[in-house]
């Protein structure tokens, strides 16, 4: 059964990838105006949440005016450069797309790899060759291009989902010893 749930994870994870990387030319700000529309319907809640926050900082403190400066800086830019948005957004969802699909490797290859070292490098190879390979296919995509700068941000969310496997083995392993008689 955990074969079957592992193989879907990846499967879902990678279809979407491959998807994704399919749509020529594609931009992500028309989609976010039109989910902006749909929530803006819905966040009366949020906007009281946000306005009783607010009311609740003290003006009189300097500790937030640096990230406000820094706030009204990038606001500012990002008015006038809407392109940033995407930007971020883009580099945001690799990152978050390839952390999903390297813990989904892992699962995966510990349906059939038991030592967990082998797991993790066998996981981290899977994960990288991937990356790789995506931007390699989107190369041949009309108005899309095969960039090594997304392949190291895929890297980001892969070396993250590491950090988090390396960390859960670890803890297991700690959790599972017994104490000294």
């Amino acid at each position: 059964m955990k074969k079957k749930y592992a193989f879907l994870i990846v499967f879902l994870t990678g279809g979407t990838i491959f998807f994704l990387s399919s749509i020529p030319g594609l931009r992500v700000l028309p989609v976010l105006k039109h989910i902006y529309e749909l929530m803006r319907r819905a966040d009366s809640v949020f906007a009281k949440a946000a306005e009783f926050i607010a009311y609740h900082i003290p003006e009189s403190s300097g500790y937030f005016n640096p990230v406000r400066s820094a706030g009204y800086d990038f606001y500012s830019y990002a008015r006038s450069n809407p392109a940033i948005i995407e930007f971020l957004l883009r580099k945001a969802a690799h990152i978050t797309v390839f952390f999903f699909l390297t813990l989904g490797v892992f699962l995966l290859v510990s349906q059939f790899l038991k030592s967990a070292s082998t797991r993790t490098i066998s996981t981290l190879m899977i994960s990288l060759s991937l990356a790789f390979l995506d931007e390699y296919r989107q190369s041949f995509v009309p108005g899309r291009t095969g960039s090594l700068l997304d392949v190291m941000v895929d890297s980001i969310g892969i070396l993250l989902a590491m950090f988090f496997i390396i960390f859960a083995l670890i803890y297991a392993k700690w959790v599972n010893q017994k104490p000294y008689s």
